[in-house]
Order: C-alpha cells, then sequence, then structure tokens
C-alpha cells in the first residue's frame, strides 16, 4: 500500500508538472529600486519559427524618471543572432528576467548602435495598463522620435559612465563650459515595430509610409500573408510572437511584437504603444517568425501572422493590453476597379476613428495603382456605400473627379466622409460596412467656362433673361449651354445683380462666404444630407447674387428677412445664426467635368 501511494503520488507529481510547464502564471516581479549595475539575467524571444530562445542580459543601470515619472532600465543584450544583428524589430515586448524574476519588457534603442542595448519598460509601469483595462471593465498622440535629455549629476555616475563606454551619451558642447548642469542626450526611441504588410502596392506604401511614421515608429516589411497555422494557446506565453491585425483579406497588415506577461487570458507586450490611442479594438494573433534581417540601419524579424486568438483592449505608452478569447469586429470591406482591369478586392479592417481612415486610403489606393496607370491623365467616377449600425438607409456618395497627375487626389474623397462620420460629434458611429466602386478612364473629358454671353445687360422686375454659357470641351469645337433666369419680382429698382457661372469647386467656395452658416450642421443626418448631396463634378452652376440679407439658424436657410428682424437677431443673447446673402443657384448637368469661373453684371433698370 505505502509503495503504490507514493507511486500515485509520484505520478500525480509529474502529471502536475507537466500541466505547469503548459500553463502560463503570473510570475514574482522585480521593481526598479531592486536593480542595480551590473546584475545579469536572461530575455526570451523568438527568433525563429515558434520557438522561445532565451538570450542573455547584464543591466547597465537604471535612467531614474526616464519619461512621465516612469524608469528605464538599460541593458546590454548577448546571445543568439544578436552579436551580429543588435536589437531587432520584434522584439518588442521580450521579457527579462533577473533571478527568475520579470522586470520588464524590452522596449527601446538606439539606431545604429554597435552592440544590442536595450531600454527595457518596468513591469510595474506595464501592469498599470492591464489596471486601467480593468477598470474599464469594471464600471492622444506621442511623438514618434522621443529623445531624452537630463543633467549629468541626477543620474548615477556609474550609469553614466557605462553609457559613454558605449558611445550612446552625448554632452551638449554649448553648455559644456559653462557653469550649469551639464545636459546630455540620449537619443533614444522606442524599437520599431514591424508592419507586416501583403497585397499592397509599393508605392502606396511609399506614399503613405511618411503618415504612419507620424503614428508611430514603423519598419515597412513585404510578406505573403497569414500562415494559417492553428494555435497552441498552451505555448502562447511570454517570449511568444504576437501579431495585431489592421487588415486581413486580400489585402493585410499587421504589427509584430512580443509577449511579455500572461495571467490567465490577460496579456501584456510590446512594452510601448503601436501609436497610443488609449482605449481600442484590435484583433490579437499568433505570429511565426521566417528569419531575422540583419542590418545595420535596424535588423527585423520576418514574421506573419497566425490564428486570431483574443483581442488588444489597451496601447498605452508603457504596453498594449489585450484579452485572449475575446473577439472583434472588424469592418468588411469590398473595393471594385473597373477599367482597364476588372478587379475586386475583398478584406476587412479595423474599427476605429484614426486607423480607419487611413488604412482605407492604403487599401484603395494600392487597389487603384495596381491596376490603372498612375501617370497621366485620367476621370475616375467614385461611388462610396457606407453602412452605419442602426441606420436602415445606406449612405451613399457618388461623384467624378478629374485627376492630371500621379496623386490619385480623388481618394481624399473617399477618406473624408469616413473619417467625418466616425469623428462626428453627435453621436457614437459604428461603421459595419464600406463599398466602393472606381470607375477609371483614360479618356481626358474635361470642358472649360470660357465666358458668359446675354442678350441685354439692362432687365426689369420679373423678367426672364437668357444666358449662353460658352465651354470649350478639350480638344474639341466650342458648345454653348442656354440658360434661362427669371430676374424676382421684388427686386430693387437700380440696384445690380452679379451673375457667377463657375464649377463645383467655386461654387463652394463662393457659397461658404455668402452662407458659412450652411457647414455647421447641428445633427448626424443634417451631416449625411451634407455628405449625400455634394455638388457634382459634371455640373454647371450658376449662382446670382442679390442684394437682400437672411440668415442661417441651426444648419436651416432663413432668406429675405425684414430688416427688423435681422437686428432682433444680431442683437440676440443666444447664438448659432449666422449672416445668409440671398441668391438664386441654378444646377446644369453635362456630360463633362467641368472647370473654370466666370463673372457678369446684370443692372435693374430704375424706371421699374
Amino acid at each position: 500500500m505505502p509503495l503504490l501511494f507514493i507511486f500515485k503520488s509520484i505520478v500525480s507529481l509529474y502529471i502536475l508538472i507537466i500541466f505547469l510547464s503548459h500553463t502560463v502564471i503570473a510570475l514574482e516581479t522585480m521593481d526598479t529600486d531592486e536593480i542595480t549595475p551590473g546584475m545579469k539575467g536572461y530575455g526570451r524571444t523568438v527568433f525563429s519559427g515558434n520557438q522561445i530562445e532565451t538570450f542573455d542580459v547584464e543591466i547597465l543601470g537604471v535612467l531614474k524618471n526616464w519619461e512621465s515619472r516612469t524608469d528605464m532600465i538599460l541593458v546590454k543584450m548577448t546571445g543568439g543572432p544578436l552579436e551580429k544583428t543588435g536589437i531587432i524589430a520584434g522584439m518588442s515586448g521580450s521579457p527579462v528576467y533577473i533571478d527568475n524574476k520579470l522586470i520588464g519588457a524590452v522596449s527601446h534603442g538606439w539606431s545604429f548602435a554597435k552592440d544590442a542595448i536595450a531600454g527595457v519598460t518596468p513591469i510595474n509601469a506595464m501592469m498599470d495598463v492591464l489596471k486601467i483595462d480593468s477598470q474599464i471593465r469594471e464600471n492622444t498622440f506621442r511623438t514618434s522620435n522621443k529623445t531624452w535629455s537630463t543633467s549629468l549629476n541626477t543620474q548615477d555616475l556609474d550609469v553614466v559612465v557605462r553609457l559613454k563606454s558605449h558611445g550612446l551619451i552625448h554632452e551638449n558642447e554649448l553648455l559644456k563650459n559653462s557653469n550649469s548642469q551639464q545636459p546630455f542626450t540620449l537619443n533614444l526611441v522606442p524599437i520599431q515595430t514591424p508592419l507586416i504588410i501583403s497585397g499592397f502596392d509599393y508605392r502606396s506604401l511609399n506614399r503613405i509610409s511618411p503618415l504612419l511614421n507620424k503614428l508611430g515608429r514603423f519598419s515597412l516589411q513585404s510578406n505573403r500573408g497569414s500562415d494559417g497555422l492553428p494555435a497552441d494557446l498552451h505555448d502562447f506565453q511570454p517570449g511568444s510572437s504576437i501579431a495585431v491585425e489592421i487588415i486581413r483579406g486580400d489585402l493585410s497588415a499587421s504589427a509584430i511584437g512580443t509577449v511579455t506577461y500572461r495571467d490567465g487570458n490577460d496579456i501584456l507586450a510590446f512594452g510601448h504603444p503601436i501609436i497610443q490611442i488609449g482605449n481600442t479594438d484590435l484583433p490579437m494573433a499568433t505570429a511565426q517568425v521566417h528569419t531575422v534581417l540583419a542590418s545595420q540601419s535596424g535588423s527585423v524579424k520576418m514574421a506573419s501572422p497566425g490564428e486570431i486568438i483574443g483581442r488588444i483592449t489597451q496601447d498605452r505608452r508603457s504596453a498594449i493590453a489585450g484579452r485572449i478569447g475575446e473577439y472583434t469586429q472588424m469592418i468588411p470591406c469590398q473595393t471594385e476597379i473597373q477599367g482597364s482591369l476588372n478587379v475586386k478586392y475583398n478584406f476587412e479592417i479595423v474599427h476605429d476613428k484614426i486607423l480607419t481612415p487611413i488604412l482605407l486610403q492604403m487599401a484603395v489606393e494600392s487597389a487603384l495603382l495596381a491596376t490603372e496607370k498612375s501617370i497621366g491623365e485620367k476621370s475616375v467616377k467614385l461611388k462610396l456605400d457606407i453602412g452605419i449600425a442602426g441606420r436602415k438607409e445606406h449612405v451613399k456618395i457618388e461623384n467624378e473627379y478629374f485627376d492630371s497627375g500621379p496623386s490619385w487626389f480623388p481618394i481624399y474623397n473617399i477618406v473624408q466622409p469616413v473619417a467625418m462620420l466616425m469623428n462626428n460629434e453627435f453621436q457614437t458611429t459604428k461603421i459595419e460596412s464600406f463599398k466602393l466602386v472606381a470607375d477609371v478612364s483614360e479618356t481626358i473629358n474635361i470642358a472649360s467656362i470660357e465666358n458668359i454671353r446675354v442678350g441685354k445687360r439692362w432687365v426689369s422686375p420679373g423678367e426672364e433673361v437668357h444666358l449662353s454659357i460658352r465651354l470649350r470641351p478639350y480638344t474639341k469645337d466650342y458648345v454653348s449651354i442656354p440658360v434661362k433666369v427669371k430676374i424676382p419680382d421684388d427686386v430693387a429698382p437700380g440696384s445690380n445683380i452679379k451673375v457667377v457661372v463657375c464649377d463645383a469647386i467655386n461654387s463652394k467656395m463662393l457659397e461658404m462666404t455668402s452662407a458659412p452658416g450652411r457647414f455647421s450642421t447641428s445633427s448626424f443626418e443634417q451631416l449625411i444630407n451634407r455628405l449625400e448631396n455634394v455638388e457634382s463634378n459634371n455640373n454647371i452652376i450658376v449662382r446670382i447674387h442679390l442684394n437682400k440679407k437672411g440668415l442661417t439658424y441651426m444648419g436651416e436657410d432663413f432668406p429675405s428677412l425684414p430688416n427688423s428682424f435681422l437686428s432682433i437677431m444680431s442683437m440676440s443673447n443666444q447664438s448659432g445664426a449666422t449672416p445668409l446673402r440671398s441668391e438664386i443657384v441654378k444646377h446644369i448637368q453635362t456630360e463633362w467635368l467641368i472647370n473654370g469661373k466666370q463673372t457678369i453684371d446684370l443692372y435693374v433698370d430704375n424706371k421699374s
């Protein structure tokens, strides 16, 4: 019996050891006050595949109050490929341990440093991000290049000496010989985050890269897409690679980093933000590292996202935080290009006020560049359909544009409405779907407004005036467009009437002057109405300015008001009323994209 009991106990202990070896639990941590230069430990990361490997770490020191009352631990890393590669983009979040206690995550580094010397975000600062997430469950931008400066006598001299020995500290020459404290500068910045992309045209990436780098520090890398391998959550532990997907489908993009900490289903990673959005909702996936690309300008992990296993809920200065087993809903998108080739792209993008418009721009521009010419004139008809949660009718926006160069500026007219809807001041807006049809033609279908002709300049109240608008289509003969305009019955004798004939852009500029209140929407539906009823670029707009005054209140026009009422409103204690200059507006649809502006004055007969 005793032998059987001992055997069962040994078997039970063995099973427990096997279970614990595959179950991630929260570990003991070490505060920065306990850390001293010379201490040695290890870190965990993936250099290839899914295998977590260790690397050696030596503490160089602790920078006190490095940023926002947070310390920064400085370490020298050795082992694996680090002697050849230096710090590797994608290592962000790699946990570092001293005496088997977690001290933080590899997160910062120096460009062109010869040694793999890194800044480690303390684990206590990272844990605060989990606290924020927990508090939210219960009840903006940073600069892309941070340079840290302080005076020499505020830091441990041993730390300063060690940094100088590695060539990582630079004294301010202007104050070197003065009696003031000698400041030094550390070009210590967050490690670049590999943004693994596939399906994108390289030209769209070149154009969007400066904008992305204003939001964060990214290293754009091309890859074939998801590896499609099933996830083993038991092996998803500190040191594992992690992917944050922002686009998936025919086009894909994922930010790659490393898991720092896991407690049950809660995880911390990166040790720095992606773009520091704060509260967020981004898909979290496993990742597979294919190789490490060594480079003097900055080594990087070449990786691809795996299976989605949860979602990222916080993107803060010290870390990103997420939860396994919870999933986010992305926006299904379809872009159809009709032109030299007819191509459809189906993809999903994250729902985020900042990221969604940028990602749409990347996706649409890439689709256009991949199928259509990028240099030379072209006409583009855009049909945009946006589904909004809680609204039966989709938002539909349609217009045609002429692009004379490689800029693809019409894309702005796709991004702007989405950004305005998602960032409106009236209600929280959830985009449920996005569909774009772009009909591209290499035909130069434009016409310029050359002049206006009128039968007579002197008119009477109530009289019908005949205008002739002369257009010059590209490489074709002149065309005359007849227009009838009725002079109002109550126009004042002896007054003059200005007639402006113009394109849609000039018309909008005139409207902003004559009726600025129309551009101050007072409700969500009014905003949608303005987006849907944008002036067509195929239209000729005739604007007849009258010497009458009115006002716009809460987005609604009240023209031709009595002077007494206008005086009362101008002295009102209530805001919201703006001047409105009365005018008659006519819209003439044409087969061309109209360009130009012409003006002519009419005079009301005194005898009237």
